[in-house]
This record gives structure tokens, sequence and C-alpha cells, in this order.
């Protein structure tokens, strides 16, 4: 992209092409388990589907790595590939509405895993065309801007799904998505970017190395455990609405507007914290805080008050998160900062596919309770990963204000 164009249309297009993420994460966060369920689909199955429907955003780097370096037909490294994944989302969402999973699953399937393969391919191209061209005096609004966009498309698309669903049902859930997923290309299609890239944009392979250093096998060891924890309590949620207490799409809907703003919450809060109490007593803050609320979430007496402890949950949640990509930021090798803060992602993805499938498959064998409990538990462990990687990388543990930001993730 060029400087001819404006900061607030930067800023709206990558505000928008967050919101249809938002979009998509409504329904698979907080929607697909109760759809499925209520089809009668072995909760084995839906874990394994939830499992699958997370390998793209394991595979991001190597999108990354190909928008990076591949000038896509002499388009472009960034545009195409986010007009691919956009219109290749809109298709698969869209027909998804028109395959019902109990007649046909596999179809079905094949077209939510291609829809959530699209949305990592734009969202990668996203992220690249970010770092290109937004300069120092602009990182803070636009990485705002990405996240509220989100959290926004998450919040009010969950409120709407829910209301749609009771007096709809869910295929049309399946084409708002679609609808949505086109409405950024108004925006990228104006996308103009510079025919060749400096050579500050080029890869260094050498930086690589760096991966196989104690700190970064530690942070890994750290990000698949919290991950595990952290997104295995979070897609379990409305699933433990839908079988325990029976709850209408509606009352999913509304648990889904509020843990997406205490999570909003939780995030300012974790940015606010990190500057006064550095990252290391932030993280272990966290990490007793997920504990916490996942053990909160088990021994809900009912739904009301389980509608006020995902407010808490969120918080905590989005909390948690922060301290995650702000360390994930100070361990990346500015050499390749793009790559390896995919890499961390990924990684990260790899816990989140575990958590997601291995706790569903486990309620129907030892009950909601039971996991419940058990990722509170097993989230403790992360401690003395914590206290070793901040031994090994101090600087790590340093106050955000101390290290100079990255910018590789929206």
């Amino acid at each position: 992209m060029t400087k001819s164009h404006s900061r607030s249309f930067k800023l709206s297009m990558f505000g928008m092409l967050y919101v249809v993420q938002g979009a998509g994460l409504a329904y698979f966060r907080n929607f697909q388990k109760p759809y499925l369920d209520s089809l009668h689909i072995d909760p084995d199955v839906i874990g394994l589907l939830s499992s699958i429907l997370l390998l793209p955003f394991i595979l991001k780097i190597f999108i990354g790595m190909l928008s990076d370096r591949v000038n896509l037909a002499g388009l472009g490294h960034r545009r195409p590939y986010m007009v691919l994944g956009l219109v290749l989302a809109a298709v698969a969402f869209a027909g998804a509405g028109f395959v019902l999973p109990d007649a046909n699953y596999i179809l079905f399937a094949i077209l939510v895993v291609l829809g959530s393969f699209s949305v990592t391919l734009f969202d990668s191209a996203t992220d690249g065309l970010a770092i290109d061209i937004t300069p120092a005096s602009e990182q803070g609004a636009v990485q705002g801007t990405m996240v509220g966009g989100r959290a926004a498309g998450f919040i009010v698309l969950s409120l709407v799904f829910g209301t749609l669903v009771q007096s709809q049902g869910y295929r049309s859930v399946f084409w708002i998505i679609g609808v949505c997923m086109l409405l950024p290309l108004f925006w990228v299609m104006r996308v103009r970017e510079p025919a060749k890239r400096t050579s500050r944009e080029q890869f260094q392979w050498s930086a690589f190395k760096s991966l196989r250093k104690p700190r970064f096998l530690l942070f890994m060891a750290y990000a698949v455990l919290y991950s595990i924890v952290s997104f295995g309590v979070d897609g379990l949620v409305t699933y433990y609405m839908s079988q325990r207490f029976h709850a209408a799409e509606t009352v999913i809907g509304q648990y889904g507007a509020l843990r997406g703003a205490g999570a909003v919450v939780g995030a300012l809060a974790g940015a606010f914290l990190i500057d006064r109490l550095g990252r290391r007593r932030s993280a272990y803050i966290s990490i007793i805080a997920i504990s916490a609320g996942a053990a909160l979430i088990g021994v809900a007496p009912a739904i009301s008050a389980l509608l006020i402890i995902g407010v808490i949950w969120g918080i905590v949640w989005g909390f948690q998160e922060t301290i995650f990509v702000a360390l994930a930021m100070g361990l990346a090798d500015r050499r390749i900062a793009a790559s390896m803060f995919a890499i961390m992602m990924a990684v990260s993805n790899i816990g989140t596919a575990i958590g997601e499938g291995v706790a569903t498959g486990l309620t129907d064998n030892i009950g909601f309770l039971a996991v419940f409990l058990g990722l509170a538990a097993l989230n403790v462990l992360v401690l003395p990963i914590l206290w070793r990687l901040f031994i090994v990388a101090p600087e790590v543990g340093r106050l955000a204000t101390d290290v100079e930001p990255d910018t590789a993730e929206g």
C-alpha cells in the first residue's frame, strides 16, 4: 500500500477485516457445539471437528511465509491473498447453510473447515499488510482497531445469532456470515501495494536458529499448556450450558455477548497492569485467575450464575491473552518478527486444538465438573514453566514500557 491511503481508510479497513473474524468466531465459539448437539451428533465427533477446525491456524506460519515470499500472479504479496480468503470464506459459510449436518456430516465438515482455512488465509495477509504499511505513530491505533473490531463483531453477532436461531434456525447464521465476509472487499480492492519489496522486508533464514534456544522451548511449553486450559474451558462453556442447563439459543447469545464484553475489559486491564506490575507478576496473576475462573464455571449452580461468571471469565480470559501476546512480543526476533510471532501463535494453537478436542470428548466420560476442575488443576503446572522462563530470559519479565512494542499481531 502506498502512503496515498489515508489513516481513516487504513483504520476502517483493518477494523472491518477483524469485525468479520468476530462474526465467524461468534458461531464457532458459541453455537457450533450446541447446533451439532441439537442434531444428536456424538460428542467425540463434535470434539474431533473442533480440533480439525483449528489446524489452519496451526499452519498459519506457512501461510504467512507464502504471503511474504510469493507475489501472487504479480498482483501483490497481501491483497490477492486477502481477496481470495474473503471470497472463499463467503462461499464456504454460505454453502454450509444449505447442508444439514445430520444428513451429510462430511460435506458440512468440509465446508466449515474450508471456511476456517479461508479466514486464516486473509488473516495472515492482513497481519502482514498491517506490518508493511503502518508507521510507528499509528501502530497503537491500528492494533486497537483490530482488537476492538473483532470484539465488536463477536459481541454483536453473538446476540444476533442467538435471536435468529430461535426464529429462523441455524441456516440463516451461515448465510449472514457469508455476506459479512464480502464486506471488507470494498476496502481491500482499493489497496495498492508497491511493485517491489525492500531489503528490510526480506526473510533472514538464519534467524530461525534462535528457536532452538531454551527460552523459546520454555515459551512453547507454556504456550501449549496454557492454551489447553484456557481454550479448553472457553470452548466448553456453551456446550455445558446446552447440556446441563438446557439453555436456549438466546441465552447462549447473551452469554457470548457478556463474555465478549468481559474479554475487552480484561485486555484493557492487562495492558494497564503490565505497565505497572511488569510481565512476570502479571503472568503469574493470570495463571491463578484462569484456574479460579475454570473452577467457578464448573460449580455454577444455575444458568443465571453462569451468566455472571461469564463476565468474570471473559475478563480473566482477555487478561490472560494480553499477557501471552506481551510475552510473545518480548521474545520475538525483530529480523523475522512476523514469522516468529506466527510460529508462537501456531504453537499456542496446538494446545488449543488439544484442549478443544479432548475436553469436549471427556465430558461424555467423566462429566463436566471433573473436566473443569481437572483443567483448573492442570493450569497450575504452568507456574514452574514461567518461573524458569523468567530466569533464562529475565528481560521478558520487564515492564512493557521497557521493551519496544512489536506489531506483528493485530
